[in-house]
């Protein structure tokens, strides 16, 4: 731990000036310091000219990194809602965050708030520090009751949470699983690309994911092949309407305004060359024509992937 001469603060200084000017790569870890922890540090190593006369002071000591101001009560991992990035709290690279450790060590009890940087925007791609986690619900498919919560960045795997669940629910390596995005009370989606992240497979807060195991006799619980008619859920913006629109067990179209909860269900649906799929949603909103490209597949018992489109009006129920 460096308390003491001029020569150990600037470097301390300059190590931390340097690295906080990292770019932001896809990939990396990054780590939250609480703010006031940070301001307290500038303080002590005169970070800024106007620090200058109190650098090496130890009545200005930052002690032990605390980020106890960035929790929820009781919680390690939880973040308050709501921080603000640089007011609430400051982001360092890894060897940033490692070299303060180094120096100041981390108050005891605490864990180090670590998180990916991911690449968002559909056509304009920018990096950025995923500060808050996806919170997603996990249960065997034998026993849906028993619900277990977990925090995933959108840049892990499928993979990396089967494995998550497998540790959870202690189910043998040798043990085959299938896992299962769950929509409704009876409408699931197979996630059977191991590689895809939770943003490419477009899980959301709160999502329920089923793990199953096959049976002794080599049959598995939920059968051999998806439910008819399932459908990705599709995600839809227009100005400040956003509609998240997935079938339900009929083989309707349903769906859910994100602003309001509000539920809407489809009044017309038809399925044309397997591939096109047209709704009408009834919403006070402005009418609105959508067509989006669905790139990924809509599966169906026995078919192969393919690619088609839908077609959303949102009509206004407003006279």
């Amino acid at each position: 731990m460096a308390e003491g001469g001029a020569a150990d603060l600037d470097i301390q200084r300059s190590d931390i000036a340097t690295l906080l000017k990292t770019s932001l790569r896809k990939g990396d870890t990054w780590y939250l310091v609480d703010s006031r922890w940070f301001k307290q540090w500038k303080k002590y190593v005169g970070f800024d000219s106007w620090d200058k006369y109190q650098m090496g002071d130890q009545n200005v000591y930052p002690g032990p990194i605390d980020n106890s101001g960035l929790l929820k009560d009781g919680d390690a991992q939880s973040l308050k809602e709501h921080l603000i990035d640089e007011l609430d709290y400051i982001l360092l690279p890894t060897e940033g965050w490692n070299k303060l450790v180094s120096w100041y060590t981390l108050m005891e009890g605490q864990e180090p708030i670590a998180r990916k940087v991911v690449e968002q925007g559909m056509f304009v791609k920018h990096c950025k520090v995923e500060v808050y986690l996806t919170e997603l619900k996990l249960c065997e498919n034998g026993n849906m009751n028993n619900v277990v919560t977990r925090r995933f960045s959108k840049a892990d795997t499928i993979d990396t949470i089967e494995k998550e669940i497998r540790k959870i629910f202690n189910i043998p390596d040798e043990k085959e699983t299938r896992l299962w995005n769950k929509y409704m009370s009876n409408t699931f989606e197979p996630l059977n690309k191991p590689d895809s992240t939770i943003q490419d497979a477009g899980l959301y807060q709160g999502q329920v994911l089923v793990i199953e195991q096959k049976n002794e006799d080599g049959t598995w619980p939920r059968g051999p092949s998806a439910p008819k008619f399932l459908l990705r859920t599709v995600v839809l913006t227009f100005r400040k309407t956003k509609v998240q629109a997935e079938h339900s067990e009929s083989g309707q179209l349903v769906g859910v305004d994100l602003n309001t909860g509000e539920r809407m269900v489809a009044v017309d649906v038809g399925i044309w060359d397997n591939s096109c799929v047209k709704n009408n949603f009834t919403q006070s909103c402005t009418v609105i024509a959508i067509n989006i490209l669905l790139v990924d597949e809509i599966m169906r018992a026995g078919m192969s992937s393919r690619k088609g489109c839908i077609e959303a009006s949102l009509v206004s129920s407003e006279s």
